[in-house]
Parts: structure tokens; sequence; C-alpha cells
């Protein structure tokens, strides 16, 4: 008797290959956006820099000439100044001050931990006028909170930091780093809670402890979390106006000033529009750079993916 012969295997059905034209209708809506609201402003933008206007009100073509003007203008180079300044403190403080809150947050508290997490994000979500409103009366002269500590040095201010034109910027810059640091913690938590528990396993049983298991083996696993702080600390420095323009305005003497007020001022106080227009198709130039080289070094893509099941 002989016995059923086997089902044929069944076979994988072959991946369709139909590239006709309605595939490109599932695109059409993204690629209407990004031309109304993306690529149709940059061009008006950047052909608005190429006219200036008379003080009649007549706009005339000039070319290049507000590019020009633009570079040679010495106010341009303080605000170029102050933005290296804020970029290159406040990402590297708010990511070590938000790394070291997220690991003693997560590995040194327990029953307290949604309380520390919640207290330190609070600013994020503050609004930007009431952080403004405290932080001007901390910084006050007399009887700030500032003031108050500072007394038990034996220093009295004669005058806020935000109004002196050599403490201005880096006034302001605290203020930032104390209002965004905990979303780098957010990160670093999240970065934290993901951590693969047998490699931290495995590097405990090779005798790792403290500081040696956080520096060698937690920090190097957290570099897609660092690198995502770094892109969005870049990102967030070009796009710094809110609390510049309510706390100083840019001043005293445009010691503070940074790109979003000083394009605000050309913009819609001196009326210049051309010349606003012009920083800000400079301030894009600056962005596109920047984010190449970000690419170039650290990757196009921020995380690795994982596979399934891995």
């Amino acid at each position: 008797m002989s016995l059923p012969a086997a089902a044929p295997a069944s076979r994988p059905r072959a991946r369709s290959r139909y590239r006709g034209p309605g595939l490109y209708a599932f695109a059409l809506p993204a690629a209407l956006l990004f031309v109304v609201f993306i690529a149709y402003p940059i061009l008006w933008v950047a052909g608005q820099s190429l006219y200036s206007k008379t003080a009649s009100g007549q706009r005339i073509f000039v070319g290049l000439a507000n590019y020009g003007a633009a570079l040679t203008d010495p106010v341009f180079w303080t605000v170029v100044r102050n933005m290296v300044l804020w970029g290159a403190i406040t990402i590297p403080l708010q990511m070590l001050i938000g790394g070291l809150l997220a690991y003693f947050i997560e590995r040194h508290t327990h029953r307290l931990r949604g309380f520390f997490r919640t207290m330190f994000f609070l600013p994020v979500v503050t609004s930007v006028s009431v952080i403004s409103l405290v932080w001007v009366q901390i910084y006050a002269p007399y009887y700030g909170i500032a003031q108050e500590y500072l007394k038990h040095l034996g220093i009295v201010m004669a005058s806020s930091p935000i109004g002196d034109p050599a403490t201005a910027i880096y006034a302001l810059i605290l203020v930032n780093v104390w209002q965004w640091t905990g979303f780098s913690m957010l990160m670093y938590i999240a970065g934290i809670a993901n951590l693969p528990s047998e490699v931290l396993d495995a590097a405990r049983i090779d005798g790792a402890r403290g500081w040696r298991l956080a520096v060698h083996v937690i920090v190097p696993m957290l570099a897609p979390a660092t690198k995502s702080l770094l892109l969005l600390g870049v990102i967030g420095t070009l796009q710094t106006f809110p609390i510049v323009h309510l706390m100083t305005g840019g001043g005293p003497n445009r010691a503070s000033e940074v790109f979003g007020t000083f394009i605000f001022k050309q913009s819609f106080v001196i009326g210049d529009t051309g010349g606003g227009a012009t920083l800000s198709v400079i301030v894009l130039a600056v962005a596109l750079v920047l984010s190449l080289v970000q690419i170039v070094f650290l990757g196009a893509r921020l995380a690795p993916a994982r596979k399934e099941g891995a």
C-alpha cells in the first residue's frame, strides 16, 4: 500500500511589482504640503532678500547688496558670537546635567521617582512669559533671590546681570539651561529604560560597578539619545527667540542679540523686510550646513534599527 504523495510546499506569493502612476497619488498630499508650506515660503523669502525699500516705501532690486551689508554689519558678528556661545554652553550643559539627573533618578530613587521626574521636567512645559517674569525678579539687584545668596559671599550687585552688557548673554544662557535640562533628562530616562538588561548584568559580572558601569557601559549605549539631543540642541539654538525677546529684547546695547531678535527688529521694528529676509536666508544656510555636518559625522540615522525578535 503506497503512502499518499506529500502536498507540494506552498510558494511565497510574489511581491507586486506594479509601478504605475497610481502609486504617485499617495505621495501627492505630502508633496503639496511641502510645496505650499516649505518650498514656496523659502523661495519667497529668498526673493525678498534681493530687494530693498527706499524712504518712500518703494521696492527696488538690489541683487546681493543686502548680503554684503549684512556681512559687514558689526551687529551681525555680535549675533554670531552670541549664537556660538549659546550653543557651545547650553548644549553640553543640558546633556551633562540631564544625563546625571536621569542616572540618579533611575538608579537611586524608587518611591519618589515620579516626583523627581515631574519636578525637573516642569520648567519645559511652563510658559516662557512666566519663566521670564520669575527670572527677571531673581536677577533683580538689592532684593532678588540671586542677590540674597551673593550677600553671603560679600558680593552686592549694583545692577541686574541681564542689564550689564558683559553678563547679559550668560545670564540668559543660565535661564535656558534651567528651562530645557528636564527635556534632556527625559530623553536619557527613556534611553536608560530601553537598555538591555543582559548587557548590564554581564558588565556587573565582569566587575563593572558605579561610575565604571556608567561611563564605560551606559554612556556608550546612550549614544543614540546623545546624537538626538545634539541635533535638537543645534536646531533650538538657531530658533532662540522668546526668552531673549521677553527678558532683554537683545540688549543692553545689542549684547544679548540673537538671530531671532535681530530678524524681528529688522523686519518689523525698522521695517527693512529685505534685510530681515537676508538674515533669514543666512540662518537657513547655516542650518543646512550644520545638518550636513551632523549627517556626515554622526550618521543620517540617529538610532540603529533593531530586528524583531532580537
